[in-house]
């Protein structure tokens, strides 16, 4: 596996090593939180989100390709849909640890197809506020409704909130980079910043972290900085995390930690 995260394939068996500086590399701020998920879960979280890297990887080419349009991405897309259903062979790496987790139980194959559906959502871009809204809630929210489901959290309004913390993540990671993503052809909000820092805020205010049962709380740690960002706005475009930002996290994911295992100590 090439160690710049470009490429998700190579010859032989996934390394879990490889994975996880791919995912590192790739998506740090979910890498970030899922190091506080318990060593039980994590590996299958970690394929959870190379998955959604490889499904955001499929958008590239209608971004880049004005003549071909938003078929190759759609063509990438459909692949892992057929893999998902069943329907085609397995042949890429991230697709037997990716099975094996739906069949073991820990990941939910409609909370995969509807975050595959919200990036082919972003390949038709739609101009309402609404279907904005839905794309956002089953894709960056869908994402951490399936870490939820991971930790074995079931309670539907639970996982509901576990949508908003995503998709408040993925609101607010869009006003952060906003001035540089208008100029990459990615599906932005239908709106100036005011209004997409209203609906992040509106996601955020429906997450409610505060009050998450214990089960739920690591599966919403993107929400620390959700909030950081749209607190922010676009003042930190295309820079890096600074250690603020991780160091909330850190404190936030070490509390939840505890929390988390006092439940299961109590439980058992």
């Amino acid at each position: 596996m090439k160690k710049d995260g470009q490429d998700m394939r190579q010859e032989g068996a996934l390394k879990a090593a490889d994975l996880e500086d791919a995912v590192r590399r790739a998506d740090p701020d979910r890498a970030l939180c899922a190091r506080f998920l318990p060593a039980s879960v994590r590996p299958d979280v970690e394929v959870l989100l190379a998955f959604h890297t490889e499904l955001t990887r499929a958008l590239a080419p209608a971004r880049s390709a004005a003549i071909a349009g938003p078929m190759a991405g759609l063509i990438r897309l459909q692949w892992w849909r057929d893999v998902l259903e069943g329907a085609r062979t397995p042949d890429h790496e991230l697709a037997p640890p990716l099975l094996l987790a739906l069949e073991r139980g820990v990941l939910c194959r409609e909370t995969l197809l509807r975050i595959l559906a919200a990036r082919e959502a972003e390949l038709d871009p739609q101009p309402e506020v609404s279907a904005w809204r839905k794309m956002m809630l089953d894709g960056a929210g869908g994402l951490q409704r399936a870490v939820g489901e991971a930790l074995g959290v079931r309670d539907a309004g639970v996982l509901a909130r576990l949508e908003a913390c995503g998709a408040a993540y993925g609101a607010g990671a869009m006003l952060r980079h906003w001035p540089r993503l208008q100029q990459s052809g990615r599906y932005l909000f239908p709106g100036d910043e005011a209004g997409l820092r209203g609906e992040g805020n509106a996601f955020l205010s429906a997450c409610d972290t505060a009050s998450l049962p214990s089960s739920a709380r690591l599966a919403a740690l993107p929400a620390i900085l959700a909030e950081r960002d749209l607190k922010r706005g676009s003042t930190q475009a295309g820079l890096p995390r600074g250690l603020g930002d991780r160091l909330a996290v850190m404190h936030a994911g070490w509390k939840a930690t505890r929390v988390f295992q006092r439940s299961g100590a109590a439980a058992s």
